[in-house]
């Protein structure tokens, strides 16, 4: 917040001399740095809040289609891509804010390095659901598989900083299946490239009783 407060003071100067002086271009580019690093910094205080032991899941069945459906209509896709995904009729028991957090995380991730395909499925069991995206990308070494969870983690392959990113995203996404119960993995997709994992368990019928009790 302390870095933000300059930051807004750089914006206003930047309109203010944007309309007495001839030089939009460069106030353009300069404009372009700052939303960047007001970006990064949104990204550090979000995993910075997750990461913190008082950080609480807050449970309540939530249908699964809505999600993934708000999610993909709201991806950014580059011209000649393309995203799928399933619409179950599934209740889940979630937390639905920070499972849209790492939804439109993973899909960000799959839009950066998709050639033409994304696709998001969504599967359950009598044990617990999972939540996957995938794309037809460059894939990631097996290698480098966990890796790419841990926060600022950069690779050396094609999925690296040239794409973009700031290397959190996957790290809060970890961090939400962890907050969940879950875990987060990297596999081979079938479309060719990666498909990243959440999976969490369902939770037992006293546990979501006792969720649903105010506090």
């Amino acid at each position: 917040h302390e870095i933000r407060t300059p930051l807004a003071r750089i914006k206003f100067a930047m309109a203010v001399i944007a309309s007495k002086t001839p030089i939009a271009d460069e106030l353009e580019s300069i404009n372009e740095d700052v939303q960047e690093i007001d970006r990064l910094i949104a990204a550090m205080l979000e995993f910075a809040r997750l990461d913190h032991p008082d950080t609480e899941v807050r449970w309540e069945p939530a249908p699964i289609a809505e999600l993934i459906e708000q999610t993909a209509g709201k991806c950014l896709l580059r011209e000649g891509q393309l995203i799928d995904y399933d619409s179950p009729s599934d209740l889940v028991m979630m937390d639905p804010r920070l499972m849209d957090l790492a939804l439109s995380n993973l899909v960000v991730n799959a839009c950066r390095y998709a050639v033409k395909q994304i696709r998001i499925v969504f599967e359950s069991d009598e044990k617990g659901y999972t939540l996957a995206v995938e794309d037809d990308g460059p894939g990631i070494p097996e290698a480098q598989r966990e890796a790419v969870f841990k926060a600022f983690a950069r690779l050396d392959d094609s999925r690296n900083r040239d794409t973009g990113g700031y290397g959190l995203g996957l790290a809060i996404v970890a961090r939400i299946a962890a907050l969940h119960g879950g875990t987060a993995r990297a596999e081979p997709s079938a479309l060719g490239g990666a498909r990243i994992v959440v999976a969490w368990p369902r939770r037992k019928a006293s546990e979501d009783t006792d969720s649903a009790r105010p506090r």
